[in-house]
């Protein structure tokens, strides 16, 4: 049987443009899943660090709001470690394998009202790449309304 010539030509393979250009092409996705990747474990960091911050800034909420009215001074900042009457108005955590976190808050007396205080807790990491996107802030107003309990006359 005779094969003709121009067919044995035809299934000779791929040129080696055809391999290169295949090269391009898969060195281009991999170059797209390697960025998808580095975001995804980025984006798991910030999740990590927020869920921590907001978890401390309620737990810290939440022991203000257990204490008697009266043993809630009013005095704190958010921005810096400060103590009243040597009351610190603030805490550092580690949480290990996330960060160290600054908590700071402040107790502000509503002007005008002596029954009812405003808290504010602020839940930061440490310095680094993530602290803006990582903070929590919650805020609650406290009032007292016993005076039978230590409650200034309204």
């Amino acid at each position: 049987m005779n094969v003709p010539e121009n067919s044995k030509h035809d299934q000779a393979g791929f040129t080696l443009i055809e391999a290169l250009l295949a090269m391009v092409i898969l060195a281009f996705g991999l170059i797209a899943i390697t960025n998808l990747l580095i975001v995804a474990a980025s984006s798991n960091s910030v999740g990590n660090m927020s869920s921590a911050a907001t978890a401390l800034a309620s737990q810290q909420l939440e022991l203000l709001k257990a204490q008697s009215y009266t043993n809630i001074a009013p005095g704190g900042s958010l921005t810096a470690d400060q103590s009243v009457a040597g009351v610190p108005y603030f805490r550092d955590d580690s949480i290990d394998g996330v960060a160290v976190f600054h908590t700071r808050w402040q107790i502000v007396q509503i002007a005008g009202d002596q029954q009812t205080r405003f808290i504010h807790v602020h839940t930061e990491p440490a310095p680094g790449l993530f602290r803006s996107r990582a903070a929590a802030d919650f805020t609650t107003f406290r009032t007292c309304t016993s005076i039978a309990s230590g409650c200034p006359a309204p």
